[in-house]
């Protein structure tokens, strides 16, 4: 038992001022194979000496108390940090949605600006064709032809004695 109650000085033995008592580094026996009684009362007392106390066990809490303390304000800290930054980023979302939204909405205007601008272009065009006349199905000219001759005679014989003699052209538009 002497294992047991007096506290080893080697290695494993804890720091001063506490009562726990380090593992057993020697055996048990004694002279006979038997324990004495005076060894069993000196065994006894050193028991109750080595045994954890109130205040032991209070500094214990303490300590891990004081330890949990200093985590969870840690933690704390680094919650309020991390809800900073997460608000920021919310914030930040917000603004780059809105100005997603406003883009598109003047992409939306632009388009039908163009659109607009298109039909415009293409009614101006198709008033300024409007005395124009399209000759479909005629063979190009070959370059020496002489296109203006080629559509009277072919206007004279569509129309026979109605047609005129001449025929206007605008020389701005012919071969287009």
């Amino acid at each position: 038992m002497d294992g047991f109650v007096n506290p080893s000085t080697g290695p494993h033995h804890e720091a001063a001022g506490t009562n726990m008592v380090a593992s057993p580094t020697h055996s048990l026996s004694s002279e006979a194979g038997r324990p004495s009684l005076a060894n069993i009362s000196a065994d006894i007392r050193a028991l109750t000496a080595a045994m954890v106390t109130k205040e032991d066990l209070r500094a214990l809490s303490e300590n891990l108390h004081s330890a949990i303390r200093a985590e969870v304000t840690e933690m704390k800290a680094d919650i309020t940090t991390h809800s900073g930054r997460i608000q920021v980023v919310g914030s930040s979302s917000q603004a780059l949605t809105a100005q997603v939204e406003a883009a598109n909405l003047a992409i939306a205007r632009q388009g039908n600006m163009l659109l607009a601008i298109r039909r415009q272009t293409e009614d101006l065009d198709n008033r300024g064709h409007r005395s124009n006349i399209r000759v479909r199905g005629l063979p190009e000219p070959d370059g020496e032809e002489n296109v203006e001759a080629t559509l009277l005679a072919l206007f004279q014989e569509i129309l026979g004695a109605e047609a005129p003699m001449t025929i206007e052209f605008d020389q701005s538009t012919q071969g287009q």
